[in-house]
């Protein structure tokens, strides 16, 4: 049986981030990579990159839209909050934005999460929402 090698240098790789009813009044809440009820659960927030690479578009989904406020969502590098791509979402359920390649690099190494905020306002309380962080990983030296 002959095994194929090929590989192609580039590989697009979907991180998936949750959070069970989006409450108001967040600022930068990072989200967690399982959803975590109550205290039981999997608190992590990110996925370490074993390859350099670059964010080129993130995706959401509500279980159920909000009638009033704001909710954003932007990816994040070890932590801080990319300014591109990023969505802004008002009565919204799905939705996604895009970026240019060479606008996100990433490092080998650097931790790949997501983060929301929201305003007083937000209403979507009892919406659940999964938030897809895409990713282009430079396969190398394996």
């Amino acid at each position: 049986m002959q095994i194929n090698r090929t590989l192609s240098k580039y590989q697009l790789v979907p991180l998936v981030f949750m959070m069970d009813n989006v409450a108001a009044s967040q600022t930068d809440v990072q989200l967690y990579t399982t959803e975590v009820a109550a205290a039981a659960g999997i608190a992590i927030t990110g996925y370490t990159m074993p390859f350099v690479g670059e964010i080129i578009a993130i995706s959401y989904d509500l279980s159920a839209a909000a009638a009033n406020g704001t909710l954003t969502i932007g990816p994040t590098i070890g932590g801080a909050e990319a300014t591109d791509p990023t969505l802004s979402i008002t009565t919204g359920v799905t939705g996604s934005d895009r970026t240019r390649r060479g606008v996100t690099p990433f490092a080998a190494g650097d931790i790949i999460g997501a983060e929301i905020t929201t305003n007083g306002a937000w209403d979507g309380t009892s919406s659940d929402l999964v938030v897809v962080v895409w990713v282009i990983l430079a396969v190398t030296g394996i």
